[in-house]
Parts: structure tokens; C-alpha cells; sequence
């Protein structure tokens, strides 16, 4: 199918995610994404006692802040960025440092960040837009800094998923495993990869560290 421009994409995300954002903070995070967090971790402080480089993060997509709070409580200092009102009126509640912003046009001080985190964010974006989000990301890392990409995939796809259990339908873009790294190392070097089964449940999940060229 054709995919939908991202004024589109955007309007459904934003109203489907402030439908779920209540429910979502509900959940408990999943062992398997504490684990990325503490990778994510460990190369954030092995950046820091190597170059001396602090540790604020960009949390690019960040729900109801359950991940900028494990952050935080790793002594991270988190800036979260979301396009739901309600999922950022949350991590606000946390008192997180949250705002309403998407990441087609990240508005933000170039060169501002240690390490960017995402997780299952960028697969909403449209395939022909990824290489201009990955500039943006690009520019608010610091020259040392890098970025963490986790996303589900292992396949080709893009458009709305129509199994989907959310009110409007979400858009997603999957990847085979060597296209993501294709497209990643169009803006940034890969330093990390990795796929993480998820069971009998098709896509698997992808793991990326990269770092700016």
C-alpha cells in the first residue's frame, strides 16, 4: 500500500497514543528492555570515564517516561520528547524534563546531547523520511556522542498495520536486518548490533549503537 504522508502519520500517532497513554504507563517495563537500557548504560559510562563527557540523554519517543525514569535513576540527566500531549503530561507528573515534539523537525540545540535512546519510535517513520530524522538526530549528539536504536523488524513493510489493536490504526515501517544497518550507516557509524527473538512473535527486535561519522 501507499504510505501515508507525515502530517498524516503524525495526526493518528498523536491521537492513538493519547487514547493509550494512561494504559501504557499502567504497564511494567519488560526484562528484556531493561536489559538494552543497562547496555545503553554501560557504553554512556564507558564514554564518560574515556573522554569525560556527562551523561545527558535524549529520550526520542518517550511514552508515559518509564524508560527516562530508569534513566534518571541511573543518574542520567533525560529530556523527553513525544508527539502525545498525554504521554508528555505524564513524564511531567514523574517529574521528568518533557516536551511535546516530534522528530521530523527535533527542535533542539545542535551538539546539546551525550547519547540519544530509542526505542520502537523511529518504526513510525516512513521509509523515504528515516535518513532526514537521522540527520536530526545527528545534530543534537555532541561530535563523541552516540545513539541507541531499538527497533522491531526482520521483514519488509510499511503502512498501517491492520491487525492493529489501537483507535486509529498505527503506521509502521519494518526492515530486514541488513537494510536497517544500510540506512543507519547512511548518517552514522554501527558500533553495535544485535537481534533479539521475541518468542514465536514475528518481527524480532533489532538493537543498534551508532555513533556520528
Amino acid at each position: 500500500m501507499d504510505s501515508p504522508n507525515d502530517s498524516q502519520v503524525k495526526q493518528v500517532l498523536k491521537a492513538s497514543y493519547d487514547q493509550q497513554a494512561r494504559l501504557r504507563n499502567g504497564e511494567t517495563m519488560q526484562s528484556w528492555k531493561i536489559d538494552e537500557l543497562n547496555l545503553f548504560l554501560a557504553r554512556l559510562n564507558r564514554s564518560s570515564q574515556e573522554n569525560g563527557s556527562g551523561k545527558r540523554v535524549l529520550d526520542l519517543g518517550s511514552g508515559p517516561g518509564h524508560q527516562a525514569d530508569y534513566l534518571r535513576a541511573q543518574g542520567c540527566d533525560v529530556v523527553c520528547i513525544d508527539l502525545s500531549d498525554e504521554m508528555v503530561a505524564i513524564c511531567r507528573e514523574k517529574g521528568l524534563e518533557a516536551f511535546v515534539m516530534d522528530f521530523f523537525a527535533l527542535d533542539l540545540q545542535p551538539a546539546s546531547f551525550d547519547a540519544v535512546w530509542s526505542m520502537n519510535t523511529l518504526l513510525h517513520v516512513p521509509k523515504s523520511n528515516l535518513k532526514q530524522v537521522l540527520k536530526n538526530i545527528k545534530r543534537v549528539l555532541k561530535p563523541d556522542g552516540f545513539f541507541y536504536l531499538g527497533l522491531y523488524g526482520g521483514y519488509e513493510s510499511e503502512g498501517i498495520w491492520e491487525n492493529d489493536s489501537y483507535r486509529p490504526q498505527r503506521f509502521f515501517a519494518f526492515y530486514e536486518d541488513e537494510h536497517i544497518q544500510q540506512r543507519v550507516c547512511s548518517v552514522f557509524d554501527i558500533e553495535h548490533f544485535n537481534v533479539i527473538p521475541m518468542g514465536d512473535m514475528q518481527p524480532h527486535f533489532q538493537s543498534i549503537i551508532a555513533r556520528s561519522k
